[in-house]
């Protein structure tokens, strides 16, 4: 009983539900698993012949596979002539025909994310549906209009993007000027409270879409000799208490710094994460540039620059590993930025006011945060959820400092172990995390949950072992650490098991191989995690 009832808890944060659901409404459909035993209820909001798209109420937006769900209820594909649910994906959809079928929608955000990945995902996604794309120009060139037609010629839809900032884009969704607002922030308290006296929670399920991870990378010239800086040093340059290379052991020469406007997310990241907790302000003498491409392009041409952005914007700069206060280096990649361990590690968002008005932005919104939008994200050069592999012997820097750890936080025989079980091993980049001492998952680690066990059902990983391999933070005492993370470990394999895929398995070691420092907030939680390892 004891085993069923921590079984059934596990499956309510999953957002799955018994057999018993209660009274559904009229838009309202069950996916129930095939063979019974798990239910999920929702609106279904799209369906191509071989997923679905439901909004949960405990998950938000999300895919689920067909072939192994039945839709039970009204609102199921063909179950009356009034529920037919819209395509987004696949196969060339039936054409449209009467002007308008779509409607207009207008997006805005900042210049990052909105002149490469934006024109991408409207691409991919005219593309999967059979439409024809044209772009122009709006009269602000920060503006990019695309208009759809059907394969009879007949325009079906219009979409705007603005890239006029996240703090614009708030605004502009606040007073209804805007459909939906991508950003490289979380939205702020105020802005949060504007939206709430409209009685709006911005930070609930079907308002905030996190549809990516990026990491911030400091950028210098290709032929400036520095490797790394730590975060303290990083925020003396950008203060300007740091004025020359010398100072850093350089050659020489006056830094330029170049950072983006005031209004953009990366700005705002930056500021928060690096200057603002010093309580530091950006050097007055400091270069302003507006779009994401300007940022690393003007420290690529000057041997004395240095400035911040995208990962997916290092174009001909260099970007410098961070070395953390524990003496942790880590190196700016795809990978870090996958597993959130990269010190400027963030997340992306889209936000809307519960659902868009116009069917494009639904259908729009929609395939951003399906896998099938992975693709576009890719072409734009952007961090990409899908599993990375890392082997181990490119992780030798992270082996070395846990081999180093003081011994309070050390234990060899387990050490033995872990280098036993990791060293013919790679690393997942999939990696799931807890709230101090749970073991449950987030909203973001359910859905890594999904996207997990179908990767793992792949023919590639048919033949080869698969283990989740839990961790803590240092806090407390190494055997209480070793059991709650193998509390961690075992409700991911029990997350993965009731996901369609069985055959992980879970072990633990508690504090050892952290991935961050454990004298702060932020490092502790980095480090509360399950790893998933590859053999």
């Amino acid at each position: 009983m004891l085993r069923n009832s921590v079984l059934q808890l596990i499956l309510a944060a999953l957002g799955f539900a018994a057999f018993a659901p209660g009274p559904l409404s009229a838009a309202d459909v069950v996916l129930r698993m095939k063979g019974g035993a798990f239910e999920i209820n929702g609106d279904l909001k799209a369906f191509d012949g071989k997923n679905f798209i439901i909004k949960s109420p405990d998950l938000g937006l999300v895919e689920m596979d067909a072939t192994r769900f039945d839709c039970i209820g009204a609102g199921c594909p063909g179950k009356a002539a009034n529920s037919i649910v819209p395509q987004i994906t696949g196969a060339a959809i039936a054409p449209y025909i009467a002007t308008g079928n779509l409607g207009n929608a207008t997006f805005i955000g900042g210049s990052a994310i909105g002149t490469q990945f934006v024109p991408e995902l409207v691409a991919s996604y005219a593309a999967a549906n059979g439409l024809t794309l044209e772009k122009t120009v709006g009269r602000d060139d920060r503006d990019l209009v695309f208009s759809f037609a059907g394969s009879d010629g007949a325009s079906v839809g219009r979409l705007t993007i603005m890239r006029r900032g996240e703090t614009a884009g708030m605004r502009a969704l606040l007073i209804g000027d805007a459909d939906l607002v991508w950003s490289s922030r979380p939205i702020t308290g105020p802005e949060a409270a504007s939206f709430a006296s409209q009685g709006f929670d911005m930070r609930a399920p079907g308002n905030e879409h996190i549809f990516d991870l990026d990491a911030l990378v400091v950028l210098v010239h290709k032929d400036n000799p520095l490797l790394t800086l730590t975060q303290d040093r990083i925020a003396a340059i950008f203060s300007g208490q740091i004025k020359d290379w010398a100072e850093l052991g350089g050659q020489p020469g006056r830094i330029n710094v170049y950072a983006p406007i005031a209004t953009m997310g990366t700005w705002t990241t930056f500021d928060d994460t690096v200057l603002k907790p010093r309580n530091l302000t950006l050097t007055p003498d400091a270069t302003r540039l507006p779009t994401a491409v300007e940022w690393s392009d003007a420290v690529a041409a000057d041997p004395n620059g240095i400035g911040v952005n995208m990962i997916a914007y290092v174009r001909n700069a260099k970007a410098l590993n961070i070395e953390q206060s524990c003496g942790l280096i880590s190196k700016p990649s795809v990978f870090t930025a996958k597993t959130e361990e990269f010190p400027l590690a963030r997340r992306l968002y889209f936000y809307t006011k519960g659902e868009p008005g116009s069917r494009l932005a639904r259908e729009l919104l929609a395939y951003a945060i399906s896998p099938r939008a992975q693709e576009a994200l890719t072409n734009a050069q952007f961090v990409d959820q899908a599993p990375e592999l890392l082997p181990f012997r490119e992780q030798g820097g992270r082996i070395a400092y846990a081999l180093n750890a003081q011994d309070e936080d050390f234990r060899l025989e387990v050490m033995r172990n872990l280098l036993s079980d990791i060293s013919p091993a790679s690393r997942l980049s999939t990696t799931f995390r807890f709230a101090l001492g749970s073991a449950f998952l987030d909203s973001k680690a359910q859905e890594d949950v999904r996207r997990l066990a179908q990767e793992l059902k792949k023919p590639a990983y048919g033949n080869r072992s698969v283990m989740l391999f839990g961790f803590a933070d240092a806090a407390g005492k190494f055997e209480v650490n070793q059991q709650v993370s193998l509390a961690r470990a075992a409700t991911v394999a029990a997350a993965l098991k009731s996901a369609g895929y069985e055959g992980a398995t879970a072990k633990a070691y508690g504090e050892l191989a952290p991935v961050a420092c454990n004298d702060s907030t932020d490092g502790r939680y980095l480090n509360r995690r399950v790893e998933v390892w590859i053999k």
